[in-house]
């Protein structure tokens, strides 16, 4: 099995023969706190006031055909979003930054949706943010 990372222990992104359950289109964004100054008759000043809370933001495609139950996986990340889960993100035996992330949205897109209602194809959009 072939271990991509996790989010605490409630998502585990891991490659195998049974199972693919993994991310793509990673982004992570990185900023600074800065206040300004307003002088009169002059360009405002600026000044640096620590750094900003990272964000990351990824897709997952949850597939049946790659060993996934997508109601599962989505409900989840769901539980996770709605009781303000904070753990490590973790991405190829590293953590990312060095505080916990919390899964801020989901976004959910039903691709295919079987007789029953069962959920054979979705898409998930991801934005975490650091906890401070």
């Amino acid at each position: 099995m072939g271990m991509v990372g996790n989010f605490g222990s409630r998502i585990t992104f891991q490659t195998s023969d049974q199972r693919i359950l993994t991310f793509s289109g990673m982004t992570q964004k990185v900023s600074g706190k800065y206040a300004k100054h307003s002088v009169q008759g002059q360009k405002d000043r600026t000044e640096f006031t620590g750094p900003g809370n990272r964000s990351v933001t990824f897709k997952m495609v949850l597939n049946v055909m790659l060993g996934i139950r997508p109601r599962e996986v989505m409900s989840s990340i769901e539980a996770a979003v709605e009781s303000g889960e904070a753990e490590y993100l973790v991405i190829g035996g590293r953590p990312v930054g060095n505080n916990r992330f919390y899964i801020s949205s989901v976004s959910e897109a039903y691709d295919v949706v079987l007789a029953g209602g069962e959920i054979a194809s979705a898409t998930l959009n991801v934005t975490m943010e650091e906890y401070v």
